[in-house]
């Protein structure tokens, strides 16, 4: 797995590691939910930009230690999602986890499943972030297109 960042990295890497961190919440299993919980928040610390976590939040890094530490991943893992971010969790009855997540200024929900619930919700998050937003040129479609709704 991607080693955890500690600096601003280049944008090219920072996605390649938000890429790494969607595949290993998809193969994961519950025991590795803190790893990759405390993972993606580095990364959220370490985005090359501010303006690409739109939608996300970024909760106070001890306290959000503190709740993976305490055993509510899937409460730290909400606690990652803006108020202006959409989601959808489900579970199904084998007990795997499934989260579509839309990020504001996106087109297109991400949704990745997984074994637990934190799991999905963080690789969802991870994939939603990689998903570019439109360019400029592209801004004009935005105040013709429908709201997204997740299904």
């Amino acid at each position: 797995m991607t080693k955890l960042l500690t600096q601003t990295c280049a944008p090219d890497s920072w996605f390649d590691a938000l890429d790494d961190l969607a595949l290993a919440c998809a193969g994961a299993f519950a025991e590795d939910e803190g790893v990759l919980l405390r993972r993606f928040h580095g990364l959220l610390e370490h985005a090359p930009s501010p303006a690409l976590l739109a939608g996300i939040a970024q909760p106070d890094a001890a306290l959000f230690d503190a709740s993976v530490s305490l055993g509510a991943a899937t409460s730290a893992a909400l606690s990652l999602i803006g108020e202006d971010a959409g989601y959808m969790l489900s579970r199904d009855s084998s007990g795997k986890h499934l989260a579509s997540i839309i990020l504001p200024g996106h087109f297109e929900e991400a949704t990745v499943g997984a074994d637990t619930a934190a799991l999905a919700i963080v690789g969802a998050l991870a994939v939603a972030l990689h998903d570019p937003l439109p360019l400029p040129a592209d801004l004009h479609d935005i105040a013709d297109r429908t709201p997204v709704r997740l299904n």
